[in-house]
């Protein structure tokens, strides 16, 4: 019993940056509300973050990369000003959280305002990316509950786990990334300085929505079973533009 109490005292947990719009009621209502259930769990360290947004997008002039070829991100440019400003703030939220965690040189816990936290950091290992919502990405109020999607379930036990052969949303754009495995979203993930490094290489050459240039050609996709976040029970939508 003594063990296991020091084991549990000794585990370092996981910091957190958990984003949300400042000028937005909904996604301060519900950032308070992620807050309040990670500090529910053990191990987990949470700190609120203001993102960046299409209104304070000019000011991160630093951020003025080209655009991947063929993107989904370049399509939005082309088709639809607000919401290419908008997915473009999205994807420098997560550039910038990638410095920090290459800064602290420590994994980092990334969440969106609509993150809620159902269990403890365990301090399991993983390489480079892991998913910590698996169990509710393709569920409502989720935008990934597609058809195509409603009745995949990620296979395997209590742990860490590759994503599996049979695991069906790909990158579709014609690029060098066609048919590698994108992420689920990026609502609740956890990633280490060596992954971190890479997305900030793969970023600097060529950006794309978050969740498109989040694929196994850039860096190695992991999911932790059971999940420890799942969604609020209301989507705000506020990618697709505020």
């Amino acid at each position: 019993m003594h063990f296991m109490v020091a084991n549990l005292q000794s585990r370092k947990a996981m910091k957190c940056k958990l984003v949300y719009i400042s000028d937005h009621l909904g996604s301060m209502q519900q950032s308070a509300q992620a807050f309040n259930s990670f500090n529910s769990f053990s191990g987990w360290e949470v700190e609120k973050v203001s993102g960046i947004t299409p209104q304070n997008l000019e000011r991160q002039k630093e951020f003025n990369w080209p655009i991947k070829k063929n993107s989904r991100l370049l399509n939005f440019k082309r088709e639809n000003e607000n919401r290419f400003k908008t997915k473009l703030s999205c994807a420098i939220n997560h550039v910038k959280f990638w410095r920090k965690v290459v800064k602290q040189n420590e994994p980092m816990a990334f969440l969106e305002h609509d993150a809620i936290c159902i269990g403890e950091w365990k301090g399991v290992e993983f390489d480079e990316y892991l998913i910590l919502n698996a169990e509710y990405v393709f569920r409502k109020p989720n935008k990934l509950a597609l058809s195509q999607f409603l009745d995949y379930v990620f296979p395997g036990e209590a742990g860490v786990h590759s994503l599996p052969e049979d695991y069906r949303l790909k990158y579709y754009r014609k690029n060098d990334w066609e048919g590698s495995f994108m992420v689920p979203g990026t609502g609740a993930y956890a990633i280490t300085p060596k992954g971190a490094q890479k997305m900030l290489s793969i970023a600097e050459k060529g950006i794309d929505q978050s969740d498109f240039m989040l694929n196994s050609f850039n860096l190695n996709i992991e999911y932790l079973l059971p999940s420890p976040v799942k969604f609020n029970t209301k989507n705000l939508s506020t990618s697709y533009g505020i």
